[in-house]
């Protein structure tokens, strides 16, 4: 199982900008950043999101897509 570090990275080229901040909840924020334009993305999700691989790669298409959007 790929970790979500791992995911943004293989998702998000280097001029990205992506966090994953642990919450007290056990959640994870998951922000992705796009400096050049400033916009962000962000979504939260739960243990059990980020231990289905497809779910996650699908969060972070939803994400880029949203970004894409913006520009």
């Amino acid at each position: 199982m790929k970790t979500l570090s791992r995911h943004l990275a293989e998702n998000f080229p280097a001029d990205y900008k992506t966090r994953v901040e642990p919450q007290e909840d056990g959640c994870l924020v998951v922000r992705v950043g796009y400096p050049l334009n400033g916009t962000e993305a962000t979504r939260v999700m739960s243990g059990r999101h980020v231990q289905n691989g497809l779910l996650v790669e699908t969060i972070l298409e939803d994400m880029r897509n949203e970004l894409a959007r913006v520009q």
